[in-house]
């Protein structure tokens, strides 16, 4: 059977339908992310439905990866509806409020708040105060995160942690200007074209430069994918791994790293990096799969040993960043 958009949406409904009978504290249900935009959604045949379900009442469990087939699963958010209130606060807010925005499709509502919400929360979106509040969320956060790397100087897997929290703060201090927040499998693909919007074109280069050297070639890829499946499939059994690293979503990261990794590169590591380090933390620091992320980002010069130079130099495409925010106010205001 040929996966297609509108078989998806058709999904998206059945599902929202039977979420909305079996639990009766959701009021609302409503599709979002790639989804919307057509084809963007599938990265190697594979792509999830993201559902973004409200509730009356606080939540237990944030977040839910269903499996429908081998090529689709569902990616459900659940927030109390508290959290949208008041609607016009979601303008600051680039995660909610950005994908309110961005036209979701409404999937069911039991008491007509879809409408109002959106309508108020959309209102002004744009708008220069709300745009640099959504910008500053990201640009402070990032400045916050390298001040620590500066000033605690943490060591080993928590300093590149950090380290990558601050690139991607980063990145979408500037990609918010013209959507919302950019997500892990096509982070580096869609900058480019997100940063031209705003015209700054120095700056996807040298930010790839940020986490990336001349080792990145086909053997290591090829070398690290395996390594990095290897340390997904460790977490079968952890109690402790977080929802996005369910068994089904192994296809839905390991496709995209596939089909990315001949002509952008730099994409497929991304994925790698970011996944992979996540995944570091849960690992038994004694044991193999954890040395094998350690020689991995010894490659990539961000140990302890390359992190001082890597450190220096996100805070020259961080003063760049700034810059570009306190002009664009300037210019906007």
């Amino acid at each position: 059977m040929r996966v297609t958009r509108d078989l998806l949406i058709n999904i998206a409904h059945e599902q929202a339908e039977k979420l909305a009978v079996k639990d009766r504290s959701i009021q609302c249900i409503y599709l979002v992310g790639s989804l919307l935009n057509g084809e963007e959604a599938f990265l190697g045949g594979v792509t999830d439905i993201d559902l973004v379900c409200v509730h009356d009442r606080p939540v237990n469990r944030p977040r839910e990866i269903l499996r429908m087939n081998s090529e689709v699963h569902l990616d459900l958010g659940h927030y109390c509806v508290d959290t949208y209130t008041p609607p016009r606060g979601l303008r600051t807010n680039p995660w909610l409020g950005g994908t309110l925005d961005q036209g979701p499709l409404n999937l069911y509502d039991r008491f007509h708040w879809f409408d109002f919400t959106r309508a108020s929360a959309s209102a002004l979106f744009w708008n220069t105060e709300n745009t640099i509040a959504r910008a500053r969320h990201f640009s402070t956060g990032a400045r916050q995160t390298w001040q620590k790397l500066m000033d605690e100087n943490p060591q080993g897997l928590k300093r590149t942690q950090l380290y990558l929290d601050a690139l991607r703060d980063t990145a979408n201090s500037l990609a918010i200007f013209s959507g919302t927040p950019l997500t892990t499998r096509r982070f580096i693909l869609d900058l480019p074209e997100r940063i031209s919007r705003i015209d700054v074109p120095e700056f996807t280069g040298s930010f790839v430069s940020l986490f990336a050297n001349e080792s990145v070639d086909d053997a290591h890829l090829l070398k690290w994918r395996e390594q990095w499946l290897a340390s997904f499939d460790s977490l079968k059994t952890n109690k402790e791994a977080p929802v996005k690293f369910v068994p089904t979503r192994r296809s839905y990261y390991e496709k995209a790293v596939d089909v990315l990794s001949t002509d952008h590169p730099a994409a497929a590591l991304w994925i790698i990096l970011t996944t992979w380090t996540e995944i570091a933390a849960l690992l038994p620091k004694t044991e193999t799969l954890y040395r094998e992320w350690q020689s991995f980002i010894r490659v990539l010069e961000l140990d302890s040993k390359g992190m001082t130079d890597r450190i220096h130099q996100l805070d020259g495409q961080l003063d760049l960043v700034e810059t570009f925010i306190d002009q664009w106010q300037e210019q906007n205001s």
